[in-house]
């Protein structure tokens, strides 16, 4: 996990950051190390904190492997484009569903793609997460599944043809 994640993450926790290990810096504020981050991922993945809110584009909550920083404002246009950055935002025929607009097949093949690298990072708990999302439709995952589901799919930019134009409009502003 990068860097950029204990930094967001802090600012989604409520109150003062004060987690298991709750290590001071020289400013008396807890600095999240690994395992405390990985507790907050989990948290996020089971729908807590910031998970929950499903309307409204912010920071990704997904921030490992495939987050790309530089992209960030090209995946909230993407949002606001594909469903107004609604996460519970169903397409007028059904057919597209989320923030990103994902059909069935495509958000169902995401899940299958972070299965193995969920299990690796946060464990056994969370794959349970993972393989429970198939069996709900798109908009109902939270927030974090999507914006992770988002950026296994654009795949260092690989995948954006997922997104008409590839995002282009989108990334021609950025």
């Amino acid at each position: 996990m990068c860097i950029a994640l204990a930094t967001a993450l802090a600012l989604l926790v409520p109150g003062p950051v004060a987690l298991a290990a709750d290590a001071p810096t020289g400013q008396g504020t807890a600095v999240p190390d690994a395992s405390d981050r990985k507790q907050i991922e989990l948290a996020l993945a089971q729908g807590k904190f910031k998970a929950g809110d499903r309307r409204g584009a912010m920071v990704s909550l997904y921030q490992g492997k495939w987050y790309m920083p530089k992209r960030e404002k090209v995946r909230r246009c993407i949002a606001k484009r594909e469903s107004g950055a609604n996460y519970r935002a169903v397409s007028a025929g059904g057919r597209y569903r989320g923030a990103y607009q994902m059909s069935r097949r495509l958000a169902v093949g995401a899940s299958w793609m972070m299965q193995r690298e969920v299990r690796r990072e946060l464990g056994a708990e969370a794959k349970k997460l993972v393989i429970a999302l198939r069996k709900k439709p798109t908009q109902q995952w939270n927030r974090y599944w999507q914006d992770r589901a988002f950026w296994t799919i654009w795949h260092k930019g690989k995948g954006k043809s997922h997104w008409r134009g590839g995002g282009k409009n989108c990334m021609k502003r950025r």
